[in-house]
């Protein structure tokens, strides 16, 4: 299978969420398409996300931040060492340019008291040029506005519109382990609910390997401009402290 790998190198992670971004030294030579990506971690690891940057950056890692994440275009994403959960179907792929330098997000979420040394690795999936049907991107809704009251139950929703017509190939909602419930809905202007597009009620193990909606290209998930969305999470937080985003989440990824 064409494709190629590289690591982070080794790295400190400490208790708590870590967000960590690695420059690479890899730099585009040309066109390249992606069709998913397979990660390893270390304990405590939650994801693996590859972007391109538009500008360059010193190769090395540091802390993510919300300003740098806005330059960054997602390729894939991985966890648990399995196939990536965004993987394309066959003769889809996402478009990396040529000239673009690769990026590598790494989160954890370490429980244990104390630092741990840890090392990433990430494999790319790549489509020849004349096997690409068509190229995919994507699409995400995310609630950064929750707030979750120690020892208690919560919920929150969120809505957006759709700014163009859509053809969605796969759809998953994403939470982490004190989510109990996850809903996603077409709703009208005045909220009433239309049509439920995806709900599950949550487990912990969902966390990195949710439930995926997958559509045949033929038969994709058809939205239309304008279409109303409504995204409901609800949580039981059972720890002794209140919990905001990204410690617990509500996303939908499409």
């Amino acid at each position: 299978v064409p494709g190629f790998s590289f690591s982070t190198g080794p790295f400190e992670i400490q208790p708590g969420d870590t967000f960590e971004c690695f420059y690479t030294d890899t730099i585009t030579d040309r066109q390249l398409n992606v069709q998913t990506a397979i990660g390893q971690q270390g304990p405590g690891g939650h994801h693996l996300t590859v972007y391109y940057a538009d500008q360059k950056a010193p190769v090395g890692h540091r802390p993510c931040n919300d300003v740098e994440m806005l330059g960054l275009h997602q390729i894939a994403g991985a966890a648990g060492g399995k196939e990536g959960i965004i993987a394309l179907p066959d003769g889809y792929a996402t478009k990396i340019p040529a000239g673009k330098q690769l990026v590598v997000q790494a989160h954890y979420v370490r429980t244990e008291p104390g630092p741990a040394t840890v090392e990433d690795k990430v494999t790319l999936t790549t489509v020849d040029d004349a096997n690409v049907k068509a190229f995919a991107n994507s699409f995400v809704m995310v609630d950064f506005d929750f707030k979750l009251a120690a020892r208690a139950a919560g919920a929150s929703t969120t809505e957006c519109v759709v700014p163009k017509d859509l053809d969605v190939l796969l759809l998953l909602g994403h939470m982490h382990e004190w989510g109990a419930h996850y809903k996603l809905e077409k709703v009208d202007e005045k909220g009433k609910s239309l049509e439920t597009l995806y709900e599950t009620e949550w487990e912990p193990l969902f966390m990195s390997h949710p439930p995926v909606t997958s559509y045949a290209p033929d038969k994709p998930l058809k939205l239309t401009k304008g279409t109303r969305l409504r995204q409901s999470c609800s949580w039981k937080n059972t720890e002794d402290h209140d919990m905001a985003f990204p410690r617990e989440m509500c996303v939908m990824f499409s």
